[in-house]
């Protein structure tokens, strides 16, 4: 049971970047209990242990819907018990979509993504492929919150060629 696709990469935001940027180009590999194939609609429904792989990107769900165009992929939407991994970088959510046609990935409900004991969270987490650039939205009248953890005293988040001397 497996498909072509492309996907995305995640980025932490603001100050810290924790993940090279990728191009979403590349051969996914999705397998789960059951695929059910809808031509007219051009999508295909994964349910029960849904994980998708490419590359060193995992996620985990209870559903994923794909949607496509000939053999290209539009986007993915994933439902249900989000688990997902790249590289150091570890995210949880409700809900998710990988928009390939915009760039996005989108981490709705409870949304957390965490490496080396710094994490960001806030209810929809959106990161735009494209510019580089991750937007995190708190519950309504909520606040979002990030931790960093530091190596130490006067330990430095910005890149080497950033500090100044």
């Amino acid at each position: 049971m497996t498909i072509q696709r492309n996907l995305l990469s995640v980025i932490f935001m603001l100050i810290i970047g924790l993940l090279p940027n990728q191009s979403w180009a590349g051969a996914v590999k999705i397998e789960a209990e059951k695929m059910t194939i809808y031509h007219k609609s051009n999508q295909v429904i994964f349910t029960q242990h849904v994980h998708l792989t490419r590359e060193d990107f995992e996620l985990y769900c209870d559903r994923l819907v794909a949607y496509y165009t000939d053999k290209d992929l539009d986007r993915a939407e994933a439902f249900g018990h989000i688990r997902l991994r790249h590289g150091k970088v570890k995210g949880t959510s409700d809900n998710a979509v990988f928009n390939q046609r915009k760039g996005t990935l989108t981490l709705m409900g409870n949304a957390v993504l965490k490496q080396d004991g710094s994490h960001i969270e806030g209810d929809r987490i959106v990161h735009d492929m494209n510019s580089d650039q991750t937007v995190v939205t708190p519950v309504k009248g909520g606040r979002t919150h990030m931790t960093i953890e530091s190596a130490g005293p006067g330990a430095n988040i910005l890149p080497a060629a950033d500090k100044k001397k």
